[in-house]
């Protein structure tokens, strides 16, 4: 690959936003997570973890607990309402009211049929889950404050619910309390809080509280089994690993301590007694689950951590908005960024004409003219932003949110940046992927109104969009849209749903109302996090959340040779590979070179290159260099078709300016943590 010049961009500020819960659903392996700001990330963690879809979140709204009931999603919070989402749609598909005011906690029996909910006056609600919807059943008799959390036992029969000072035994079938057993305080005049609590497989309660105790209850004798002071502060979160004998805690102490149930020979009672313990966030814990042996843990930090042990893993994925955020205007030399709530144009940096001499691999170069931002537009009420797109001159920007699709036209006139409202009216209300073709005339919106995803065309004129047709995805298979590009030519579209399908359609030059034509790429076990088009052969190259890539020629319609070849010689360095790849570009001076990243490392791809073993390791190229030892000669590494070109921290967008310049777009960690809170004070050495 030969030298270009980079564009890194730092000035790219995310919020962070805290996680405040998590659910994990075996069957599907998928992980719910809510933020603060009341959106939800649905990811997909079978493979490499990536986000398969994001609900918005509404400032009126809450989450304060959220659950799986097999493949449906439910939450519930302050506001005083269960709502169940459409996944298909990407949106609320209906609520119930619950009585006794603000919800605090919620969770189902094991035979998925009756949920249950705490409420802040006292009151336990619960519901029929029924094939569409929830049926109000009962409520329970009203006790004294709050509940704050809420478990099943496994035989359905009875209920624990936590709040201050107290942990409740209820019958779930007559409604009353059978025990409460009385926690223990600190200080005399302040309050025990039982956070959170777990249910071992013998219905043993487990609880963590605000003075940092995690403690085990016997629920059909109301006592206190045994306790241990984990925690230096209180403990937000515990949960159970999946074979049921260890225990995971954190909270306020961000520590996860694990405590593991033994046998005690002299008695032949169960005990629990302390494990190992990781410092897997600086910040408050607040929601933890284990997902088919590994532990998932979040907090105010935003990252969702992965660990295991044995052997000791660690990865965290930092709290970015779902892939695509940013967006390259090539004829206008602009960028936009997409914030949670608002869009950002900046017009980028010209380098200098002559460059100092000589010229080197990984030099920083002086740039005439500083970056300068053209346009900060912000939603209406900040209502959080679906979907955006911009066309190729940056004079016309679209976006949507759950209430409306807002279209734009800008320009810069005399150093003076107009914007205007496009009187253009798209028919739906909510657009969840739109995309402008690369030569800038056509526009094209996706949608799913619960039945059917429609792909709806439109033509590009000066001043607004004339809507050409629209067809139906479903009739190739495709349900739920995750991935779509056109083709650098515009005269393929390519679409991918979440279940490994994907479908190549036909734009002509003259686009008729009727369907286009397409045809289908066989289907896949799992489904692809990245996918684009090479603009001179119509290679389309596709990465799947296993690593797994293929390379598809759309004219002749048949899997290349490199592609054939590959398959058996993926590295396995490649294929562990914990983060998805969210993005691929090509070479537009060297048709062999595809380029592909991940949160922090850039790959290469030559396919001229020689295909090794798939024990070797990928070498890494630093200014120009192999800087990576392995077996074989240095010579011999630089002829692999494999190579990590260069590292970064969140690398969220790459692509090509011109022929002689990419763009990088990055956020950096340390401005992710300086806006948090300050984490617990700990005495340290004396200190």
């Amino acid at each position: 690959m030969s030298t270009c010049r980079i564009h890194n961009i730092r000035f790219y500020n995310l919020e962070p936003r805290s996680v405040t819960c998590l659910s994990y659903e075996p069957k599907t392996r998928k992980l719910a997570l809510a933020r603060n700001d009341n959106s939800i990330e649905v990811w997909n963690v079978g493979n490499a973890p990536f986000v398969e879809c994001t609900i918005a979140g509404h400032p009126e709204n809450s989450i304060e607990s959220i659950l799986w009931i097999g493949p449906r999603l439910f939450s519930t919070g302050l506001h005083g309402m269960i709502t169940e989402y459409n996944l298909s749609t990407v949106s609320v598909k209906n609520e119930v009211a619950v009585t006794g005011g603000a919800a605090w906690c919620m969770d189902v029996n094991h035979a998925k049929t009756c949920l249950a909910v705490g409420t802040e006056d006292g009151y336990i609600n619960t519901f029929t889950v029924t094939s569409d919807t929830l049926m109000y059943e009962r409520i329970f008799d009203k006790q004294k404050g709050r509940i704050l959390c809420i478990k099943w036992d496994n035989t359905g029969e009875m209920i624990y619910t936590g709040s201050n000072d107290t942990i409740r035994v209820w019958s779930a079938i007559s409604g009353h309390a059978i025990h409460k057993m009385t926690t223990s305080r600190k200080e005399a005049k302040k309050e025990t809080i039982v956070w959170c609590l777990a249910v071992t497989d013998d219905n043993v309660i487990v609880s963590g509280d605000s003075r940092g105790c995690l403690s085990f209850w016997d629920p059909h004798m109301g006592t206190l089994i045994e306790s241990h002071e984990s925690h230096t502060a209180d403990i937000l979160a515990v949960t159970l690993s999946h074979d049921m004998n260890v225990v995971y805690c954190a909270g306020v102490d961000p520590v996860v301590r694990s405590f593991c149930k033994i046998t005690m020979k002299s008695t032949g009672r169960a005990q629990w007694v302390k494990g190992i313990e990781r410092r897997l966030h600086a910040h408050d814990v607040r929601a933890l689950v284990d997902a088919d042996g590994k532990l998932y843990s979040a907090g105010v930090d935003g990252y969702l951590a992965q660990s295991s042990y044995p052997p000791k893993v660690l990865v965290k994925y930092p709290p970015l908005l779902q892939p695509p955020c940013a967006t390259v205007c090539r004829k206008s030399r602009c960028i936009l960024l997409r914030y949670p709530n608002f869009l950002e144009l900046w017009r980028l940096g010209s380098p200098a004409k002559t460059p100092p001499e000589p010229v080197y691999p990984g030099m920083f170069h002086q740039l005439e003219e500083e970056p300068i931002k053209l346009l900060e537009l912000r939603t209406k009420r900040d209502e959080s932003i679906i979907s955006c797109a911009i066309n190729k001159d940056s004079k016309t920007i679209v976006y949507s949110t759950d209430s409306h699709v807002r279209i734009f036209n800008f320009d810069v006139v005399e150093g003076d940046a107009q914007l205007s409202r496009n009187d253009t009216d798209i028919s739906v209300s909510r657009v969840q992927k739109m995309f402008f073709s690369p030569d800038g005339k056509l526009f094209v919106t996706i949608s799913n109104d619960g039945k059917k995803n429609s792909a709806t065309l439109y033509k590009v004129e000066k001043k607004n969009l004339r809507h050409l047709g629209s067809f139906h995805t479903n009739k190739e298979g495709i349900e739920n849209v995750g991935l779509a590009c056109f083709s650098p030519d515009s005269k393929y579209f390519v679409c991918a749903d979440r279940q490994g399908r994907i479908a190549v359609y036909n734009f002509s030059e003259t686009v008729s109302t009727e369907t286009p034509m397409a045809w289908s790429l066989p289907k896949y076990s799992y489904p692809p996090t990245a996918m684009a088009v090479q603009k001179d052969t119509l290679n389309l190259v596709v990465v799947y959340s296993d690593h797994k890539i293929i390379e598809y020629n759309i004219l002749q319609r048949h899997y290349t040779e490199f592609s054939k070849n590959l398959q058996s010689r993926l590295p396995k360095q490649w294929l562990a590979r914990s983060f998805p790849i969210t993005n691929i570009i090509f070479d537009p001076r060297n048709k062999d070179i595809i380029i592909m990243h991940d949160d922090s490392t850039v790959y290469v791809i030559n396919k001229s290159n020689e295909l090794l073993e798939k024990e070797a390791k990928i070498p890494r190229r630093e200014n120009g260099y192999i800087t990576e030892d392995s077996n074989s000669a240095l010579s011999s590494q630089s002829q692999q078709a494999f190579q990590i070109l260069k590292k970064y921290k969140h690398l969220v967008y790459l692509d090509w300016l011109s022929d002689e310049e990419l763009v990088a777009v990055e956020v950096n960690p340390i401005s992710l943590t300086e806006k948090l809170p300050p984490t617990l004070r700990r005495k340290w050495f004396g200190m």
